[in-house]
């Protein structure tokens, strides 16, 4: 029993630890354009809306429904960070205290990329994944005896992101099977009902967010089913599966390399990756199934169906279906003390590898702006007067940040959508990006045709992106007159120009 508490006790101080460190990156931490899309919806769109609109998300429901309550008592986003921060930090405890890994493996495990930073600092639905998947694994061996907590847990989960939908039907399955299938001639009739009632929870759980998302690849543009080039498709993804994780080239500012390191760690970390699942094939093949299809799953939404960066905490995602799977098997009576060796030293060594990437970006995001979108409102606010003048974009998504800073103090107004961005609406209509010259002209024309513009000073606002891709640094009919720092994500350094061209 001395033990048991000393074991908890070293467990809270190594998570408080884990805490205050994540902490401090969090509170340096400027919300960009993702986090702020979540925010804007829970806070402007009523609960009927949001379903409506979930399709073109391409995200189940549950966090947005978390985050509802909060965004719409107009409270600082900052309330989505901290949530999702503590999320992590719950899901570290459970890691520490209930894992069965050994020691090393633990600490390579929990200062890894993923949860020193992406998950804890990085605010979106990702961050609830550890504490669920977890979760499900302390309750795996026991679902016969707790099957409504396992069969809620699946559910939150599926309705947290996508891309674990597949797992959370094969523990579905797995379920059935074991609980129902297997021992169905020694049930009586209460746990009968007690184990279909859990099993219909997971299946409403599954249906819901097939329900939600059918449709998403033809209502988001930026999703849509590619199978013309799978091959170079299936070569981005997974290189950038392990490449990313040891070191994420995602940010243009302040690149912290470490080039004698990166190469023999990435084909390192490879290598293990494929023995850790030889391991699982000889010692639990029903886990090996699981875990393989689950993560192969999320390869093929990336693969075929959003081919754009593999970004880390996506790739982490992966990473803890692998953890549960070790962890459940390790758990099982019997299992023998030389494999539990060989998974301790594979995950340590693993994971281990992914520690600069975590500390690269701890170091950036206090160093410089993840995003300058508040660097950009705050500068708006002071020099550009509310009452006489107009804020346009012609890029949507990347300036969802300076609309959630901005928060309905100043409006941005969409060049293509033609109203005042409160979200973005992920349709073919953000590809209409203006050229160098087309801003003197598509200014003239709302000037003529728009009650809005006329008599208003009119400031057009643009991504680093913008002005890099379609070389607008000069701007006919505008002057340059702010350019904020630049910032981690490339995408999100502003630039302000100001129409000099005639207004009525």
């Amino acid at each position: 029993m001395e033990e048991r508490k000393k074991t908890i006790l070293i467990n809270i101080i190594y998570t408080i630890l884990y805490a205050i460190f994540t902490l401090i990156i969090v509170l340096h931490h400027e919300t960009w354009a993702d986090e702020a899309q979540v925010w804007q919806l829970a806070k402007h769109l009523n609960i009927f809306e949001l379903f409506k609109h979930l399709v073109n998300e391409g995200h189940p429901s549950f966090f947005y429904l978390l985050m509802m309550p909060f965004a719409k008592m107009n409270i600082s986003i900052m309330f989505m960070q901290i949530f999702c921060w503590a999320c992590m930090c719950a899901g570290v405890f459970l890691f520490l205290q209930f894992s069965p890994f050994g020691r090393f493996a633990k600490f390579a495990i929990v200062t890894s990329a993923g949860f020193l930073y992406f998950f804890p600092v990085i605010a979106r639905s990702y961050s609830m994944l550890p504490l669920l998947v977890f979760s499900l694994a302390i309750l795996y061996p026991k679902s016969n005896k707790h099957p409504f907590w396992y069969a809620s847990l699946i559910f939150m989960l599926a309705n947290t992101h996508i891309i674990m939908l597949v797992f959370c039907g094969f523990l579905t399955l797995d379920f059935l099977y074991t609980n129902l299938i297997k021992t169905r001639k020694e049930l009586d009739k209460t746990l009968l009902k007690k184990y279909l009632t859990a099993f219909a929870i997971m299946c409403v759980g599954l249906l819901a967010v097939v329900l939600q998302l059918h449709g998403t690849t033809s209502s988001n543009v930026m999703i849509k089913l590619d199978t013309t080039s799978l091959g170079v498709s299936a070569l981005k993804v997974l290189s950038q599966f392990f490449i990313n994780s040891v070191d994420n080239q995602w940010p243009e500012y302040g690149k912290i390399m470490f080039p004698v390191f990166n190469v023999p760690a990435i084909l390192l970390s490879a290598l293990i990756y494929a023995v850790m699942f030889v391991v699982l094939i000889l010692k639990d093949k029903k886990l090996f199934v699981i875990t393989f299809f689950s993560i192969a799953f999320q390869l093929f939404v990336y693969i075929v169906g959003y081919n754009h960066w593999v970004f880390v905490n996506r790739i982490f995602c992966a990473h803890i279906i692998l953890i549960f799977a070790f962890w459940v098997l390790m758990n099982k009576e019997g299992f023998s003390f030389k494999a539990g060796r060989i998974i301790n030293i594979c995950l340590s060594l693993f994971f281990i590898f992914m520690l600069m990437n975590g500390i690269k970006y701890c170091v950036l995001d206090i160093k410089y702006n993840y995003s300058s979108a508040i660097e950009t409102a705050k500068y708006i606010e002071k020099n550009i007067n509310k009452q006489d003048s107009i804020l346009i974009t012609d890029n949507d998504p990347h300036v969802m940040g300076l609309v959630c800073y901005l928060d309905g103090k100043r409006d941005i107004y969409s060049v293509a959508h033609k109203y005042y961005i409160r979200y973005v609406v992920w349709d073919k209509k953000l590809f209409y990006i203006l050229s160098k010259l087309a801003w003197a002209e598509y200014t003239r024309l709302e000037i003529e045709q728009n009650p809005d513009f006329k008599n208003k000073k009119i400031y057009a606002i643009i991504p680093a992106f913008d002005t890099y891709k379609m070389g607008v640094t000069e701007l006919k009919d505008y002057k340059l007159v702010y350019q904020s720092s630049p910032a981690i994500v490339k995408y999100e350094g502003f630039r302000v120009y100001e129409y000099t061209g005639r207004t009525k």
